[in-house]
């Protein structure tokens, strides 16, 4: 392993950590108040770490992932389109 892969290596691993610890936080201040409600929440977001759910978000959100596609580059649409010239009746103009 070369150590520019083992830093990318380790960015990787602290984001995670940082935004599963977000996550803890924003519950427990949320059910702060409920303690039954906030063991229920915090063993639903544990499942969900561990779960392919939540691989998969993990990899979507991964700060070496593209976020913006080229299909999406165009959002303000100022693409070209192309007007058909159909008649309202939906007959042919030809005879």
């Amino acid at each position: 392993m070369t150590p520019l892969n083992k830093d990318a290596f380790w960015d990787r691993r602290l984001k995670q950590s940082h935004d599963e610890l977000q996550r803890i936080v924003k519950i427990g201040t949320k059910y702060k108040d409920d303690p039954e409600t906030l063991r229920k929440k915090m063993k639903k977001e544990k499942k969900y770490q561990k779960s392919l759910l939540g691989e998969l978000a993990k990899l979507d959100d991964s700060i070496y992932n593209v976020k913006k596609s080229p299909q999406e580059s165009d959002v303000r649409g100022t693409g070209e389109e192309i007007q058909g010239t159909d008649s309202t009746d939906r007959e042919s103009t030809q005879t």
